[in-house]
């Protein structure tokens, strides 16, 4: 049995199926992919950390999607009044921030299993499924929470990449963009983008040298540069 091990937390029939199938084409084990409401719970996502490892070891490739189903209310909260960013409950915030904080739990327990042995040798990567909400130009009081929550796990990985990239960890937050580098226009083609996501993700996993931690691309799956 195969050493390789992935984990996708948020699962998904876009992105998320799309990348287990080319992860287990490539002689991965590819741990049973969790619903998308683990997304939003540190200790739902500790706890899942301990079982997959405990059934087939740490893994030492880690996927947080939370964006195949990035408008439905589990994951999207827009303020009730669009031009009053204010009128979204303490609640509703919290959700998008308790998202932030899942990625950072995700990240502590991915790190305990890539300074293993068990993956002394391996490519060790952990990818963020991202959107540019954190670069687009525009406030959108409307999507407040969202906003916050995307550029949130921006940054985070931008500093655990400059931290651990002299162990030869990977950490990725990675933008499916328009020509322009904004929002694809339109939208709705993100929701058939699973087969390129998983190009570019398993490029990122299997390239001899780490590519950029903000790693942006086109839907012909080809890396976006300004």
């Amino acid at each position: 049995m195969s050493s390789l091990v992935a984990f996708i937390i948020g699962a998904g029939k876009n992105i998320g199926e799309h990348t287990a199938a080319a992860l287990k084409a490539k002689g991965y084990q590819v741990a049973p992919r969790l619903p998308q409401t683990y997304v939003e719970s540190p200790e739902t996502v500790k706890t899942a950390f301990s079982q997959v490892t405990k059934e087939l070891g740490p893994p030492n490739v880690v996927i947080f999607n939370g964006e195949d189903l990035i408008l439905s209310p589990a994951t999207f909260v827009p303020s009730p009044v669009a031009e009053h960013p204010l009128s979204l409950s303490l609640e509703a915030f919290k959700q998008h921030t308790d998202v932030g904080l899942a990625v950072y739990a995700a990240a502590q327990e991915a790190l305990a299993g890539f300074r293993s042995g068990t993956h002394k040798d391996a490519v060790k990567t952990f990818i963020v499924t991202g959107n540019p909400l954190p670069w687009i130009p525009g406030n959108r009081p409307g999507r407040i929470g969202l906003n916050v929550e995307k550029t949130l796990k921006w940054r985070l990985i931008e500093i655990l990449s400059g931290a651990y990239s002299k162990e030869g960890i990977r950490f990725h937050y990675v933008s499916l963009v328009g020509e322009d580098g904004g929002v694809i226009d339109p939208v709705s083609k993100f929701f058939t983008s699973g087969p390129q996501h998983a190009q570019v993700y398993l490029d990122l996993i299997t390239r001899k040298d780490p590519a950029d931690w903000d790693y942006r691309f086109t839907l012909d799956g080809k890396q976006w540069t300004k």
